[in-house]
């Protein structure tokens, strides 16, 4: 089960029940439900979908949500805020935080954000399986604290704003990010933090930059092996289990455990664990 801040309660992403702004009918009167905890709010039907209307959309969203975990004794799992409740969504994740304490997987898609909002949602969001970030803020933006996350996954779609520091503070399977500020001496740092024993949970790291990547400076003070593209091998993303093909690398140890360094392009960094 989800909410999402579009105004709708899924299960599995099949909509079973929405909300809408009462002024979208311009005026429009449409049948009440008769009985029940929303007794008197008007309603529609869209397919199987159950289309209730309120003065407030979010307002809605979180009276459904309320009656969906009384009723079904079950957490929301899901939320995601997009552009049209960018002025709203502090309420959602109070709403969230105040009820259930965590959410498990949290989508936040905002074109323009401002620096303290995003700082909000960092400092008070507690995730505790998938973050998914497409957030935009000013291009100087640094976090108020360091980021501390243990998660299952995290996508950073502008993470131009992420630094050392941050990776370091990444103990998760799956890191993604794009538009990344991040040098090859940063990898190095990351690497060697890696191979003492830091970001244990690590699986997948890729990180798309804006910076060519310079393997040298990247195993500057690392022991590594290069394979050449004979030596093939396949690796299984945690989600969909789906098989991707890679050739060569430069594979490092810690311990027992072997990492592949891949992205001979230099556009991007690439490090799977065994």
């Amino acid at each position: 089960m989800y909410g999402d801040s579009f105004g709708s309660l899924a299960n599995d992403f099949t909509g079973v029940w929405e909300a809408i702004d009462i002024k979208n009918l311009g005026g429009v009167r449409l049948k009440t439900l008769s009985n029940g905890k929303f007794r008197g709010v008007q309603y529609k039907m869209n397919g199987d979908c159950l289309v209730t209307l309120w003065e407030d959309k979010l307002t809605g969203l979180i009276e459904i949500g309320n009656y969906a975990r009384e009723i079904f004794n079950q957490d929301i799992y899901l939320v995601s805020i997009g552009d049209e409740h960018a002025s709203d969504y502090r309420r959602l994740i109070e709403w969230t935080m105040d009820t259930q304490k965590s959410i498990e997987h949290f989508h936040f898609v905002i074109k323009k954000t401002l620096d303290e909002d995003l700082d909000y949602i960092l400092e008070n969001l507690k995730c505790t399986g998938s973050l998914s970030l497409s957030a935009k803020p000013s291009k100087n933006y640094r976090t108020a604290k360091p980021l501390v996350f243990n998660l299952n996954d995290i996508y950073i779609r502008k993470s131009f704003w992420i630094t050392q520091r941050d990776l370091l503070g990444m103990n998760c399977k799956i890191i993604t990010m794009y538009n990344s500020k991040l040098t090859s001496e940063d990898f190095n740092v990351f690497l060697k933090h890696w191979m003492t024993g830091g970001c244990s949970k690590l699986e997948l790291l890729l990180v798309f930059v804006e910076e060519s990547i310079n393997f040298e400076s990247v195993f500057d003070g690392v022991e590594f092996i290069e394979r050449g593209d004979d030596v093939e091998r396949v690796y299984f993303v945690e989600e969909d289990r789906t098989p991707h093909t890679f050739r060569g690398g430069f594979d490092v140890k810690r311990s027992n455990v072997t990492a592949t360094v891949v992205g001979s392009a230099g556009d991007y960094f690439c490090m799977i664990v065994w």
